[in-house]
C-alpha cells in the first residue's frame, strides 16, 4: 500500500510540475528600466476589498465585452496601491488597452490614459495570466531593492495574447 501510494503521489507531482511549465511557471523574467510609451484602457475604475465580489465581477464584464467584440485590445489594469503593503484595499482601473479613444464603450466604461515619458521599472515573462503576476511583481520588488531603486505605487499590467505579459512599475523621482 505505501509503494502505491508513492507511485500515486509521484505521478500527480509530475504532473503538476508538467502543468506549471506549460504555464509559464518557470519562464525567466526579463527586467529592464525604460521609458513608458502611452497606454489607453478602456475599463472600471474599482476602489474596494480585494476579496469583494464587486471586483470579480468587474473582470467578468470586461471579459464578456471583448467576447462580444464590444472591446478589442489586450486585458490590462492600472493600479493605484499595492493592497498587500499596506491593507487590503485596493485602488485600480481594470479593461482593455485599446489602440485610441475613438472606440464605443460599453454602458458604465470610461477611458483612462497613462501618459508616455515616464520612468517605469519593466518585467515580461511568457507565462499565463494566472501565475505572469505574481511572477513578475516578485522579480520586480527583488530586483528594486537590489539596485536600491524606489518605486512609486502606480502599476500598468498589460497581457497581450500570443505575447509576454508585461507590468511596467512607475520609479520615484529623485
Amino acid at each position: 500500500m505505501g509503494k502505491k501510494f508513492l507511485i500515486v503521489l509521484a505521478v500527480i507531482i509530475g504532473l503538476g510540475l508538467v502543468v506549471y511549465t506549460y504555464m509559464g511557471g518557470f519562464a525567466e523574467v526579463k527586467v529592464s528600466r525604460a521609458e513608458s510609451s502611452q497606454v489607453i484602457v478602456a475599463g472600471k475604475y474599482y476602489e474596494g476589498s480585494t476579496d469583494s465580489e464587486e471586483l470579480g465581477q468587474i473582470y467578468q464584464q470586461v471579459g464578456k465585452a471583448v467576447e462580444q467584440k464590444q472591446l478589442a485590445g489586450d486585458f490590462a489594469g492600472i493600479y493605484y496601491n499595492n493592497p498587500g503593503k499596506d491593507s487590503k484595499t485596493l485602488k485600480a482601473f481594470i479593461g482593455v488597452a485599446v489602440k485610441d479613444s475613438s472606440a464605443t464603450l460599453p454602458s458604465g466604461f470610461s477611458f483612462r490614459v497613462v501618459p508616455a515619458g515616464r520612468q517605469v521599472l519593466r518585467g515580461e515573462v511568457e507565462a499565463n495570466i494566472t501565475i505572469a503576476p505574481k511572477r513578475i511583481y516578485s522579480t520586480l520588488f527583488d530586483y528594486a531593492e537590489e539596485q536600491k531603486l524606489t518605486l512609486q505605487e502606480f502599476y500598468v499590467e498589460r497581457f497581450p495574447e500570443g505575447k509576454p505579459a508585461v507590468i511596467e512599475v512607475a520609479l520615484a523621482q529623485k
